[in-house]
């Protein structure tokens, strides 16, 4: 038997089993390192403001952004500081959709076993939401063919703040063959409008306009879904530098030359995480844990970088 403290929100976890036992990364959304805003239209697949999570839209319209919970809020348990929302402006057309992902690193994740989503969430009329679970094996030397509409489940939201769960079976990996990209994940997949192409992957769940709010997302292993698993900020972020980091830097150059070496906070989940450097002409070449550049002249001092090494 397992015994939890109950001293401070959800206990003392030190030494328990039910620490990190949430394998998503900034289910609170607390983390947005890129920006609090992305507005879209066909933009496909990407990043572009909350931490670890993609907004996709193609011909649809979205209108992503970090939302304040009212300061002693009780609707929505352990006094969470931020929420995601998506405005949808649907646009007709059988490809066109608007979701929300998280890709979560290695697709070994739960493989075969029982697992439970939970998550909190409202939207500005009644309006359902469509999630399923992705199976991504990444590409390269035969890589299998990533499995979707796994476990799709269909929620009935309404204006107020209601918790969700969904048990779900993932499927065993066993002859499954990973590609060389070191790009293979398990995926959870918000739906909020759905062309039907995509019919077979969200229970038909169909095109609509509206605001969906998301709170509090959890995956877990087992058929229960627990407390929200509230981490420290830092820890988070330290989570989420592991994908993305951003920063500044102090360029020291002469007039044939531009020197950077710089360290990240994190190593980065691959060897060579995308560089993006806000001045200076030279070609930056990235490692796991910095990246420095080649000779080329430049009078630019200071500048900001990105580096990602999202899935």
């Amino acid at each position: 038997m397992t015994t939890v403290s109950t001293l401070g929100t959800y206990g003392d976890l030190s030494g328990s089993p039910l620490v990190f036992r949430n394998k998503i990364i900034n289910g609170g959304f607390d983390i947005w390192q890129r920006g609090i805003s992305q507005t879209a239209n066909g933009d496909g697949f990407g990043y572009g403001s909350d931490d670890r999570w993609g907004n996709y839209g193609f011909g649809s319209t979205k209108v992503h952004s970090q939302q304040l919970f009212t300061l002693g809020q009780m609707d929505v348990p352990g006094n969470p500081r931020y929420f995601s929302r998506t405005v949808v402006t649907s646009a007709v057309g059988a490809a066109n959709s608007v979701r929300k992902y998280q890709n979560i690193e290695s697709v070994r994740t739960l493989a075969g076993q029982t697992a439970t989503l939970s998550f909190w969430a409202k939207a500005d009329a009644t309006k359902n939401i469509a999630v399923e679970f992705v199976q991504g094996f990444g590409s390269g030397g035969g890589a299998s063919t990533a499995i979707t509409g796994i476990g799709i489940a269909t929620f009935a939201l309404t204006t107020s703040w209601q918790r969700f769960t969904t048990t779900v079976s993932l499927p065993s990996i066993t002859g499954k063959v990973l590609g060389t990209d070191n790009k293979d994940y398990l995926g959870i997949v918000f739906w909020f409008d759905s062309g039907s192409d995509f019919n077979s992957r969200t229970n038909s769940l169909g095109q609509q306009s509206g605001t969906f709010d998301i709170a509090n997302v959890q995956l877990e292993a087992g058929p229960v879904a627990t407390p929200f698993e509230q981490r420290p900020v830092g820890t988070e972020l330290t989570l989420c530098q592991r994908y993305y980091e951003t920063g500044n830097v102090i360029i020291s150059n002469n007039a044939a030359h531009v020197y950077l070496n710089q360290w990240y906070k994190v190593t980065k989940r691959t060897s060579s995480p995308v560089i993006s450097v806000s001045a200076g002409g030279a070609t930056w070449l990235s490692t796991a844990d910095g990246f420095y550049n080649s000779s080329t002249s430049s009078s630019i001092a200071t500048a900001t970088f990105t580096a990602s090494a999202e899935l």
